[in-house]
């Protein structure tokens, strides 16, 4: 888990090369605090160097070692520089060092993430005379590379942002994992092409000026996503999405962008029995959780007391058979506290449980650093809580952590997900089944025909457009297309798949990284990244993942061995909640001082002086205005 940056030159080009990568990498600091390595390359070589400090690299002299300090690079006719700032995880020794090269120097990455079943590709490489000098997931991705081009990816079980320069082929060649775990910018205009982990990368390095894209600002205040386009919140800025291949070439400065990975639904395992079906996704559940594991550091999880933080940690329990960290945010005298779960977990694995709980204060405090670490605008304070998991991970001198983000949107867990199974059965020729699966759903959903109604009158008429018209002007509403934030399909499976795709599990994602990576915590996801997981889920009918009105159905059990029984049975769905409308309701005064101090021409201000703290629609555009007002102060 790393930060990665490069910039490539292009005509007339005039700014300071090694200036600029230099503060890139200074910026990403953060996500790497063990290493830091720079190439910089002319036409004929390319140039490993090191920053400041000399670099002691004592066991090998390989050839991707830095010997000289990057203050003493004097060649004005550099091109291209890349940038890495490491956090040791696999093969913490010097020979994890990057940016790597391939045995005849002829390929250089930077690379962010991990190859899980690199251990796998390392036995099948050296079958094809393939040899090693190193210990690290790094150079196996470099020799596949060679081997099999850019259809490597489709190899890699893992997580992944990355940039190989192939000096032959002159291209660089990037990729970001499936489902878009690890994160991956870039710029392009008529001076250079830049990369890199995260945006504030590019303002702290002047490569651009920090202007909001008007459109990103208008989804998400007015649409309710987050960077939905490829265009970044930042002006300028754009987004590799996930699942994607990007070439730059060399020779003529194009750039081509390829898919390489679609959730595909199939019908192949349909036909196992239920028992069957079960057994199948334990086994490779348990291979998921097996493989991210593989660490030279010692592996914490994060665990909220529900049904997939708690079937992780008790799968992890049985692999070490040992006890381990589990981390846990609360918030005691809540009606959403989970803490009595999380607890049954840990004395049932015998962990090392530690806890935090998030206040008010500490949120105000430190709103400005958590606005920082993810670049954009947060939703809500659940961002902060999961800030503070990361930073009791560190606390305790973690490093890795798993956490089962992505396992509603394998599993079927949020409400929604009911509709969309309900919509199915409303659509075949038996309604009375689903009737009854709607009366079924109660133990879950209070009054589940009226939630039902409710949600289907949602999705044909956008309520939200009145509370927008009270405080937003019409210009800015009607200034890009309103879109209603209520979708729903007649197929559990599509559901699922706009949720990865374009609307929850990316912005999760997002807020993942950057809340781990701030405090040099690596966060693995298995329900996220793990190819024959995700693939197995989607090759059987959708509807099978509710069952009796029991959400994640499959997942509990599948999990059910290690489960405490008390949550075994739960079918609440509490999600990651935070006291958010009293923090609000409280720092009431200060969001109206800070918003009207920012001056924001969309806004009704009159109107918004009148808003009521306790209608919770009203809430949350106060937090996002307070939230904006304060990123717009501290990045323009």
């Amino acid at each position: 888990m790393c930060g990665i940056a490069g910039i490539i030159l292009k005509q007339n080009a005039s700014f300071n090369l090694i200036e600029k990568i230099a503060l890139m990498a200074k910026t990403l600091a953060h996500r790497g605090p063990d290493g830091e390595g720079f190439i910089l390359a002319d036409q004929s070589l390319v140039t490993p160097y090191y920053n400041s400090v000399s670099a002691k690299f004592s066991s090998k002299d390989l050839k991707f070692f830095p010997h000289q300090s990057l203050d003493q690079a004097a060649n004005t006719n550099y091109f291209l520089a890349f940038a890495h700032r490491r956090l040791s995880i696999i093969d913490i020794t010097e020979g994890g060092h990057q940016p790597m090269c391939s045995a005849d120097a002829k390929l250089w990455i930077t690379f962010n993430g991990e190859i899980y079943n690199y251990v796998e590709l390392r036995k099948e490489l050296k079958v094809l005379n393939y040899s090693f000098v190193t210990e690290s997931d790094t150079e196996v991705l470099l020799n596949a590379y060679k081997q099999w081009g850019t259809d490597c990816v489709n190899k890699f079980n893992g997580m992944w942002a990355f940039c190989i320069y192939d000096t032959e082929k002159q291209i660089c060649f990037a990729s970001r994992d499936r489902l878009g775990v690890k994160p991956f910018y870039y710029i392009n205009n008529k001076h250079f092409f830049s990369f890199a982990s995260e945006q504030k990368a590019f303002v702290r390095s002047n490569l651009i000026k920090a202007e909001v894209n008007e459109k990103g600002l208008h989804d998400y205040l007015i649409n309710g996503t987050l960077e939905s386009d490829t265009a970044n919140f930042f002006e300028g800025v754009e987004e590799l999405f996930p699942g994607n291949n990007l070439i730059y070439s060399l020779k003529d400065q194009t750039i081509n962008i390829e898919k390489y990975y679609h959730v595909e639904f199939t019908e192949k395992n349909e036909n196992l029995s239920e028992e069957e079906l079960i057994g199948k996704i334990k086994d490779k559940l348990y291979n998921s959780v097996k493989l991210r594991l593989r660490s030279d550091v010692e592996v914490g999880t994060c665990l909220s007391g529900g049904i997939d933080s708690s079937v992780l940690s008790g799968i992890m329990h049985e692999i070490l058979g040992k006890d381990f960290f589990c981390f846990t945010s609360v918030f005691r005298n809540e009606s959403f506290n989970e803490e009595k779960y999380a607890d049954l977990v840990a004395t049932k694995i015998n962990a090392k449980h530690k806890k935090i709980e998030p206040d008010e204060k500490g949120f105000t405090e430190e709103l400005n650093d958590v606005i920082y670490c993810q670049d954009v605008p947060i939703w809500d304070t659940s961002t902060y809580s999961q800030f503070k998991v990361m930073q009791l991970a560190k606390q305790n001198n973690i490093k890795v952590v798993l956490d089962g983000q992505g396992a509603d949107e394998l599993f079927a867990g949020y409400h929604h997900h009911y509709i969309a199974k309900w919509n199915n059965l409303m659509a075949g020729v038996d309604k009375l089944e689903a009737i009854m699966e709607i009366k079924a759903s109660r133990k879950t959903i209070e009054s589940p025909f009226v939630f039902y109604a409710k949600e289907k009158i949602k999705q044909k008429s956008n309520f939200a457009q009145a509370i927008y018209k009270k405080f937003y002007t019409g210009d800015f509403i009607n200034s890009h297309e309103v879109i209603n934030p209520v979708i729903y399909f007649n197929s559990v499976n599509e559901q699922l798949l706009n949720d990865i795709e374009k609307a929850r599990l990316r912005s999760f994602l997002k807020c993942e990284d950057r809340n781990g990576m701030w405090h040099h915590v690596e966060s693995r996801t298995p329900f996220s990244d793990d190819v024959e997981l995700i693939d197995l889920m989607f090759s059987f009918n959708g509807n099978r993942k509710i069952k009796d009105g029991v959400s994640k159905y499959l997942l509990r059990e599948a999990g059910k061995s290690v489960l405490p029984v008390q949550i075994y049975n739960r079918y609440d769905k509490k999600g990651f909640e935070t006291p958010m409308q009293s923090w609000i309701k409280n720092l009431l005064p200060v969001i109206l001082e800070e918003v009207t101090a920012a001056k924001f021409s969309f806004l009704n201000y009159d109107n918004l002086k009148k808003a009521d703290p306790d209608n919770i629609n009203e809430i949350k555009i106060l937090f996002k205005l307070f939230v904006l007002a304060r990123w717009k102060k501290i990045f323009i």
